[in-house]
């Protein structure tokens, strides 16, 4: 029978890799933040209306809502959680670096419109669940 424990799992030492996870965790999450509250904010950023147009959406407030909750909460989170880390850490990098690709993915086939960050932003969430793997590939997605 295991007993449970508060101790931070233990990682073998990565501290490049582990650096570079925090750093890109940390830059797609100011991205999505400048993003989406540019977006809240009347469109600071300048997004092309026409871009709406295939749409359910009539301004860019719900999109920039919905970058904040998709990209930037589970983003820091994982930032958060890769610094203090936590045992939930491996998890939660691997959810927001999916939610990235998902995220850009849905762009291209909701607006059907490209732009020179998809791509960039797409890479930065593949290299995030590579850099997970990288970093807890000796741990166990959870505790038991």
């Amino acid at each position: 029978m295991s007993v449970p424990t508060t101790e931070p799992v233990r990682t073998v030492a990565r501290p490049f890799a582990r650096a570079a996870l925090i750093c890109l965790e940390g830059f797609v999450t100011a991205g999505a933040v400048f993003g989406g509250v540019g977006l809240i904010a009347n469109n600071a950023i300048g997004m092309l209306p026409e871009w709406l147009e295939r749409t359910p959406f009539t301004s860019w407030f719900w999109p920039g809502v919905l970058l904040l909750l998709i990209v930037a909460l589970p983003m820091g989170a994982a930032g958060f959680a890769e610094i203090t880390r936590r045992s939930w850490a491996f998890a939660a990098s691997l959810i927001a670096g999916t939610a990235q690709i998902g995220w850009i993915v849905a762009q291209w086939l909701i607006f059907q419109r490209y732009f020179v960050l998809q791509p960039v932003m797409l890479a930065c969430g593949i290299i995030v669940v590579v850099l997970a793997w990288w970093v807890h590939r000796a741990e166990p997605l959870r505790r038991r």
